[in-house]
Order: structure tokens, then sequence, then C-alpha cells
């Protein structure tokens, strides 16, 4: 049974306001620096790519951001990290989304697919992007940035191995999370929204 516009618009503003408040819910990660945090948040998100469409997902991915933005703002003035938030999660919940709506199951090619493409893109994203704007935004240059990447993994001796061996890692851990917890919790709530739909594989 599909569901109507008005089902569909509240259960995304439902689904936006848990991703919100699990957004304030960080915690850092063992060997990372400390500005590198793992949050939730993006798993209401991937419920609603899964079951709603990744257009779903992605939009509430995009208001998450804009509330925070709204109510935080940002350490560097412009809303660099809610940008990177943003297209971080949504390649990980609007790929996923696209493989099932699709092929309506995803299975291990699904997952090595979309973890393929969410790394490529943000390894990409980083090193011409994101850190770059961050970098310019607080006035350090490349070799200081550096730094708070060597001091936990000595393997970071310059721009390319600090995206390559401390960010690379971080979003794979962070991809890793949000799948295992998301996708099989969104498998069983398609059984109860759409009972005669065949079962998937999760």
């Amino acid at each position: 049974m599909e569901m109507s516009k008005l089902q569909r618009m509240t259960t995304i503003g439902i689904l936006s306001a848990i991703s919100i408040l699990l957004y304030y819910l960080k915690f850092p990660v063992p060997f990372f620096p400390p500005f590198l945090t793992l949050d939730v948040s993006d798993i209401p998100a991937l419920v609603g790519a899964v079951t709603l469409g990744p257009f779903a997902g992605i939009l509430i991915q995009f208001l998450k951001n804009i509330v925070d933005y709204i109510s935080h703002g940002s350490y560097v003035g412009l809303p660099v990290g809610q940008i990177a938030n943003f297209l971080s999660g949504s390649l990980i919940v609007g790929v996923i989304g696209a493989f099932y709506m699709m092929q309506k199951r995803l299975h291990i090619g699904s997952y090595i697919a979309s973890v393929s493409i969410f790394l490529a893109s943000m390894y990409l994203l980083n090193y011409y992007f994101i850190l770059p704007s961050i970098m310019e935004l607080l006035g350090v240059s490349e070799a200081q940035y550096v730094t708070g990447f060597t001091k936990f993994n000595p393997l970071a001796t310059d721009f390319t191995t600090a995206v390559l061996f401390v960010i690379l890692p971080f979003n794979l851990i962070k991809i890793a999370m949000v799948y295992s917890i998301g996708v099989p919790f969104s498998m069983r709530l398609i059984k109860i929204i759409q009972p005669d739909r065949r079962k998937v594989a999760a």
C-alpha cells in the first residue's frame, strides 16, 4: 500500500526531527583526531531513503543541516561543516536508497558499490573542496593543518596522505556503522508497512 503525499511528508518531518536530535549526540573515535566525531543522525535519513526513496533521505539530510546552521552557526563562519555533512550524508543514504529503489532488494554488490562510490567521492570532496575551504577560512597553512593528523597517524605526513590514511578510514567506519544499524532496521520496517513485499536481503 502506497503512502499518501501527506503521509510521506509527515514521515519525512518525523525522521528529520529525530535526525536533528541525534546530530547533537557526537562521540569521538579512538586513534583519530578529536575534531572527527561520529554520530547516528544519518540513520533516520537512511530509513527514509530506503522506505521512501533516495530523495527523501537527501531531503532529511538537508533539513538537518539547515536547522543546525541556523541554530549553532559554524566555527569557521560559513557553513562548510554543514555542507560537508550534507554531502557525506547524502552519499551514504542516497546511493543505497537508489539501489534499493531500482532492485527492490539489497545484496552484497549493492553494498560494495555504495561504499566504493562513497569513499571515492569523499576523497575527492575532502581533497579539493572541504579541507582546503576549512584551511582557508581558519587561516592556517597546509603544513599546520596536517600536523593535527600526524599526531594520530604517523603515516599522514602531508595533505595527500592525511586524506588517504585518516579521512578515508574515518569515512569507512562511518558508513559501516550507519549501514550495519540502519539497513536491518529499514528492512524490518518495510516488512511492517509493506507486508506483501517479497523478502529482501539485508
